[in-house]
């Protein structure tokens, strides 16, 4: 499908303020720019609107694109709690991709009654990233659109990016992750048949199947929110490759505490909230079963303590 056929396919329902970016996990620092956003259109009338994409840039621009913090799904849901009018998502092609600046803009005019654009502080586009912030006010005053810089938000001293927050994940910074997200990083798969060493043990694990595109910290053991069927549970998460046993297959193992019932073929959704140790070779069963017990109570005081805040 063409540009031009993406863009006709959207109908906002009046004149628009938009913006534009990849906006991989809706962080802090996307979220102030959607803030500004929706009180900038609401003082002149207009619709908010996001063009964000269905693939990351890079796929399109001979480099590997990093992994992803969150699904187009998840974003779109994130965008719209945020009071987003309207999302257009695109994917990025190469057409799009060898679109300039003054070009894209006209697009936006022409099929999105665009009538201003609000930027984060780091924004480029089109063509080499010709379309930097000091081309794009060039490009405004020429075409008659307002245009707004959004400064960056720092948290510790560091200015929250996709690029910090997948750096922290993966070094195992579940914690200041969240602080930077503003939730909980979380991971979505399906339950798949394991070993069964979980049930063996009397700690019952659901093995979760994940999309390797996205961010998976590394190995350990993780305190957890596990959400099921509109329900929440306590849960202890290992990510590793079960060395006790001689695995060697990186996996997804949740235990689900409070939870007596089946879960093969269902959907969970785990939110990483701290990370307790790292995954560990035992010498034999019974000092494993010790640990594990040590690492299910650490986990329910830590998950207390923060449902008591």
């Amino acid at each position: 499908m063409s540009l031009e056929e993406e863009f006709q396919r959207l109908t906002p329902a009046g004149d628009a303020l938009l913006t534009i970016g990849v906006f991989d996990g809706v962080h802090r620092g996307h979220q102030k720019l959607l803030a500004e956003l929706i009180t900038q259109a609401k003082k002149r009338s207009l619709s908010s609107g996001v063009i964000t994409f269905n693939n990351h840039p890079l796929s399109q621009l001979d480099r590997d694109p990093p992994p992803l913090l969150a699904s187009v799904e998840e974003k779109n849901l994130l965008l719209k709690q945020a009071g987003i009018d309207f999302i257009a998502n695109l994917d990025f092609s190469a057409q799009l991709a060898s679109t300039g600046a003054e070009r894209f803009c006209r697009m936006l005019i022409s099929y999105l009654k665009m009538r201003g654009l609000v930027l984060g502080f780091d924004f480029a586009m089109g063509r080499n990233r010709e379309g930097s912030l000091q081309i794009m006010q060039l490009i405004s005053a020429e075409m008659g659109f307002t245009l707004s810089v959004v400064p960056p938000v720092k948290i510790e001293g560091e200015i929250v990016s996709s690029t910090a927050v997948r750096r922290m994940l993966l070094a195992g910074e579940v914690e200041r992750a969240a602080r930077f997200l503003g939730r909980n990083y979380s991971l979505e798969g399906r339950v798949v048949a394991g070993k069964g060493l979980g049930k063996q043990l009397n700690f019952p694990t659901a093995n979760i199947e994940t999309d390797s595109r996205f961010v998976v910290p590394p190995d350990g053991i993780y305190a957890t929110l596990c959400r099921l069927d509109g329900r929440q549970y306590f849960s202890a998460t290992n990510i590793g490759t079960g060395p006790t046993f001689g695995g060697s297959d990186r996996r997804i193992e949740v235990h689900l505490l409070d939870f007596d019932g089946v879960l093969y073929g269902k959907k969970l959704k785990i939110e990483l909230v701290n990370r307790i140790r790292d995954e560990l070779k035992f010498e034999t069963r019974e000092k494993l079963i010790e640990q594990i017990k040590k690492d299910i109570l650490q986990t329910r005081q830590i998950l207390k303590r923060m449902a008591s805040l």
